[in-house]
């Protein structure tokens, strides 16, 4: 047992030890008395085992209790002790107090000893359960609370609730002002919290970017009220260097019924919640099984990913996109597809958001960039001629050598611009549009065609609209899928083709699946349709096959 336990089991122990050590303290000066008493008097050397008791009362009661027991311990022996029993030879008074003044002295030494260790490791735990910066509780003090819980291990009349608050806007907030200002709004939300809490639990910050909060006797009737004002509170403007500072912030928790987990087990599901309210934009989320279940898979999916382009898991099926008025075939999408070996065919909506949220999406858009450039040589052979659309995302697009990358393969593979396409979200727009207009101007100048992709469901800025250098307008399949009878997807789409046409863009509609909707949008103006009622997406020899079959037209009309 290492000292600093020793201590603690002390300071754990305290009252029963005071209460038990004094008696036998006591019991010890007498016996030592009387055991210098009945070995012949103070001349032997027997009377040293007084500091026994004198350095024990110092450790134990600090010292004031050292005092005590060396000025009692200095009388025992003093002016009633002889010198020698058996002539009964008496000490002389400056004799006795000197070594009276001795033992205080030893019990005063003991007891500021023992007083400054147990104020040093007191200062030790302290700082081991504090965060340095902020002075709040860490996550080791915010275990050791949830272990206090465990230890009734009974149903808990009223749920507690583990809290998990990141800010999510720190690298931001870090380039503007500093890393104080990280340490300066995790005060202020602890503060704030508290006083939303009103002494009903403990706020802790239990990660660089997060705060935690414990809280106590929540009526489960109330959980979201609670919630409610503690999300307003958070999302008020902080303060910083006299300048408001808006702080953008997610919450998870878990409710705590039963105590039966491990503390981490509950931190742990706490920032699951936190992890799918980051993901689906919302406020706060309470913690669910399935959450962890799909983070866990989210995560394994991510971890095979890379061996799965190695092992050639990973196919690109095309789907045509076709002319309305005249059915023929102007182009491809390129839609990948994970064949994994024992979890069988993965949607690419499985694990693509993952791969975007992390340096993956670099390398996957790279695989999809190469084989869709090795498929439209292949096509060439085949005798068909058409471009073909990639998806990529916004994290590509900031990459600042992305242009370069693509011209690199182009030219290794000596295919034309012309045949290929890239699709971009309106998202993926908008991330950095002084960045995003020069790349995709460089691309264009090439001859490669850009697309906006879901057009509609993003936030486009029609200022920005116009200089970008887009070729097509891709209107979204929730809209598509709705037609021809839902009167908002036919307005929305009207306008969007309308507003194409006024730009001199073409339409595309994805998610066509009947010859109604086919023929609603080409009343209305649409240019090429794709989806299912043409041809699912299929892989490079079933869509030549396709295109022999229909020789490069797909005859909707007949």
């Amino acid at each position: 047992m290492h000292t600093v336990d020793v201590f603690q089991w002390f300071n754990r122990h305290k009252q029963v030890i005071n209460y038990s050590a004094a008696p036998l303290l006591l019991l010890m000066v007498i016996g030592v008395s009387l055991f210098v008493y009945n070995t012949g008097g103070i001349k032997y050397v027997y009377s040293h085992s007084m500091y026994v008791p004198i350095v024990l009362s110092g450790m134990i009661y600090g010292v004031a209790g050292g005092v005590a027991v060396a000025v009692l311990g200095g009388l025992a022996l003093g002016p009633y002790m002889p010198i020698d029993v058996v002539s009964g030879e008496m000490q002389v008074t400056i004799n006795w107090l000197y070594r009276a003044g001795f033992f205080v002295l030893i019990g005063t030494l003991s007891g500021v000893a023992s007083d400054t260790v147990r104020a040093y490791i007191r200062h030790l735990y302290w700082v081991s359960r504090h965060d340095a910066a902020t002075k709040l509780p860490n996550r080791l003090a915010l275990m050791d609370d949830l272990s206090g819980i465990q230890k009734h291990a009974l149903p808990l009349l009223q749920p507690k609730l583990l809290l998990v608050l990141s800010v999510n806007s720190t690298l931001e907030l870090k380039a503007a002002f500093g890393h104080d200002v990280i340490e300066n709004i995790i005060q202020q939300t602890a503060k704030r919290f508290s006083d939303v809490l009103t002494h009903r639990g403990q706020v802790y910050r239990a990660d660089t970017e997060e705060v935690s909060a414990l809280i106590e006797q929540v009526d489960t009737l109330k959980i979201n009220e609670l919630l409610v004002d503690l999300n307003r509170t958070a999302r008020l403007p902080y303060q910083f260097q006299g300048i408001p500072v808006h702080v953008d912030s997610r919450m998870g928790y878990v409710a705590i019924n039963e105590v039966q987990a491990e503390p981490a087990i509950y931190l742990q599901q706490a920032e699951s919640a936190l992890n799918a309210a980051n993901d689906s934009l919302l406020e706060f989320v309470e913690y669910q099984p399935s959450i962890k279940l799909a983070t866990r898979e989210n995560v394994s999916l991510l971890g095979e990913l890379m061996k799965a382009i190695d092992l050639n898991q990973l196919k690109l099926h095309y789907q045509p996109k076709v002319n309305i008025h005249s059915g023929k075939l102007c182009g491809v999408e390129a839609l990948m597809r994970w064949e994994h070996p024992t979890r069988g065919n993965i949607p690419p909506g499985t694990f693509i958001p993952s791969a975007e949220r992390s340096t993956l999406i670099h390398l996957l858009t790279h695989f999809v960039l190469t084989e869709a450039i090795r498929t439209a040589l292949y096509f060439q052979q085949q005798s068909v001629s058409v471009p073909i659309a990639v998806n990529i995302s916004a994290y590509n697009l900031c990459q600042p050598d992305f242009a370069d990358n693509i011209f690199k393969l182009l030219d290794e593979y000596g295919l034309s611009g012309e045949y290929l396409e890239l699709e971009v979200t309106e998202s993926a727009l908008i991330k950095d549009m002084k960045h995003t207009i020069t790349e995709l101007s460089k691309l264009a100048d090439a001859g490669i065609q850009i697309a906006v992709d879901d057009f509609g469901t993003g936030y486009s800025s029609l200022q920005y609209l116009h200089q970008l250098p887009i070729s097509h307008l891709k209107i979204d399949q929730s809209f598509v899928r709705r037609l021809p009878h839902a009167q908002d997807a036919i307005h929305i789409i009207e306008a969007s083709v309308s507003l194409a046409h006024k730009m001199e863009l073409t339409t595309i509609a994805e998610g066509v699946e009947n010859a109604a909707v086919m023929q609603f949008l080409g009343d209305i103006g649409c240019d090429m349709a794709q989806g299912f009622y043409i041809s699912k997406p299929v892989p490079d020899r079933e869509f030549t096959a396709w295109h022999q079959q229909h020789n490069g037209c797909f005859n909707w009309q007949q």
